[in-house]
């Protein structure tokens, strides 16, 4: 996730670097996906999934909240 932020903004164009927040928006889902499975595998508790499940959620808004502003400024 934090690779594609950082590509994207090397790019010094906002539809580029828009377009890499997406996929760190994409590799969000992924990670929860994963924490689903290695909850139910048993590979981690309960606890520790729906803290980690939430902060993904919260780090996706705020791609999301960044996203809408840098469209507002293109």
């Amino acid at each position: 996730m934090s690779n594609n932020i950082a590509e994207g903004s090397e790019y010094n164009n906002n539809k580029q670097f828009i377009r890499f927040l997406r996929h760190s928006k994409g590799s969000c889902a992924e990670v929860r996906s994963m924490l689903i499975l290695c909850k139910e595998l048993e590979f981690c508790n309960e606890e520790e999934t729906k803290k980690a499940i939430e902060l993904s959620i919260e780090i996706s808004k705020n791609l999301s909240k960044f996203i809408e502003y840098l469209k507002s400024r293109v």
